[in-house]
């Protein structure tokens, strides 16, 4: 419509003077100010060395700043932002101080980005310390097809206040589904459907409100599962596995990952007197409903190579090996997911437990929206323990008729609603021991076992 007084005219007039000016004269437009996505999260520590993962938008570059809780001087790392890599920028902080806390923040500029957090460096020597496991976060009340499906969000600053009571070292360990890469709904495509829809994904589940004070809170291991990786029960013919990797690696601050002869998620790492073996159980799986067979593999020669390597040499008290499906499950060939589909291998890497007398073992999964424990029995041996973990916000199932018939299952620990877990080592010598205990959402303990 044109204008009809003088007063429109006049604003006609100013814009188009506006546009015809020289650049020098023509009004500056404000800049997007930078802002981190999520709060800054610490991952893998040695005792020397620290990976911050950080995701900022609107800023060319930052700046972490860090002292040790006793300096008197910051030190600082500069680090340029890819924007094609989502803003993440993964920083690893360099002749730190075994056994000792340091304290950061993020900066843009002379912006500070968020309020300062803390990390400790690893110490390999026997102490008492602690860490927190679950899996199965769906990060929404409904999923896209109108099913509720997420719930009990609140489980995670239970989480993080637990965390920030302990005065011993901590982490937590995500035991995969850490978040949920969702099939189609009634008015939009699957999250896995697409690179671009994958990163998405990624991009705005860090960025959630409920998981903050637990990012802040502690240090951050992950392994996936399925709904990192893919669709549902995805395995190695998945069209997109390579983004789901890439992705991954992106946003865990993990150690160095998969092998210098074939990528994929597993590695390890210590703290204290324990040793964590975390594996990958989706980019080398065949399919669970795959027939039995002598070479049906979840894992593959090379990554269970790696494991027993691993086990046979480590000179740690405790050896704790972290999976995202189950590992001791029993149900028939290709009902739910499991290493029970994988008979030929799993038998194989069970004999070789046997025969070589591996101590202090203890089995991590999650996977099955339940809390199971499974107990080993070893002829003349210690007994192994698999902590199955589950769920922490998705939607609780009920075990079945053939999972409760599973002759390892410590019935007394069975959880059926959402729920995280904590294995703690205290004591000193030959009193030392790896306690369980397993949490509801509000924070009240549920049980509590030695597993080691």
């Amino acid at each position: 419509m044109p204008p009809t007084g003088r007063r429109d005219a006049l604003k006609v007039l100013a814009l188009v003077a506006g546009a015809l000016a020289p650049p020098s004269v023509r009004p500056v437009l404000s800049q997007p100010r930078p802002t981190l996505n999520s709060a800054p999260i610490v991952g893998h520590t040695t005792d020397t060395t620290a990976i911050v993962w950080v995701q900022v938008f609107n800023a060319k570059s930052i700046t972490l700043r860090y002292r040790a809780a006793d300096a008197t001087a910051d030190e600082t790392v500069s680090v340029e932002i890819d924007p094609n890599h989502d803003g993440v920028a993964l920083i690893t902080l360099t002749k730190l101080t075994p056994s000792t806390r340091y304290q950061f923040d993020v900066l843009a500029g002379s912006v500070r980005l968020a309020p300062a957090q803390s990390f400790r460096t690893a110490h390999y020597a026997e102490h008492d310390f602690s860490f927190a496991l679950g899996s199965c976060h769906f990060p929404e009340r409904l999923h896209p097809t109108g099913d509720a499906y997420g719930d009990d969000f609140g489980i995670f600053d239970a989480m993080a206040s637990a965390l920030s009571r302990e005065k011993q070292p901590h982490f937590m360990l995500w035991l995969g589904d850490n978040l949920y890469l969702r099939r189609a709904g009634r008015f939009t495509s699957a999250d896995y459907a697409s690179p671009e829809a994958m990163a998405m994904r990624y991009r705005n589940v860090r960025g959630m409100a409920h998981l903050q004070k637990l990012f802040a809170a502690t240090q951050h291991y992950a392994i996936w599962d399925d709904h990192d990786y893919g669709p549902n029960n995805a395995d190695r013919t998945f069209a997109h596995k390579d983004t789901s990797l890439e992705l991954f690696a992106r946003y865990w601050p993990n150690p160095p990952m998969g092998s210098s002869a074939l990528p994929g998620t597993w590695f390890s790492f210590r703290q204290g007197d324990a040793e964590c073996f975390c594996l990958d159980d989706r980019f080398y799986r065949d399919a669970e409903a795959d027939a039995p067979s002598p070479t049906k593999q979840m894992f593959g020669k090379a990554q269970l190579d790696w494991l027993r390597a691993g086990l046979a040499n480590s000179t740690a008290r405790f050896k704790l090996v972290a999976n995202g499906s189950q590992l001791l499950s029993e149900l028939p060939n290709g009902n739910q997911s499991g290493w029970h589909s994988y008979k030929t291998e799993r038998d194989g890497f069970l004999e070789w437990l046997t025969r070589t007398k591996i101590g202090g073992l203890i089995l991590l999964s999650g996977d099955r929206h339940n809390t199971q424990v499974f107990k080993l029995a070893r002829d003349g041996q210690a007994p192994v323990f698999e902590l199955s973990i589950s769920p922490l916000t998705s939607r609780p199932s009920k075990l079945s008729k053939a999972e409760k018939a599973n002759p390892r299952l410590v019935k007394s620990l069975v959880v059926e609603d959402r729920n995280y877990g904590t294995l703690s080592f205290v004591g000193n010598g030959k009193d030392r021991k790896a306690v369980a205990r397993c949490f509801d959402s509000s924070g009240k303990q549920l049980w509590e076992q030695v597993v080691a």
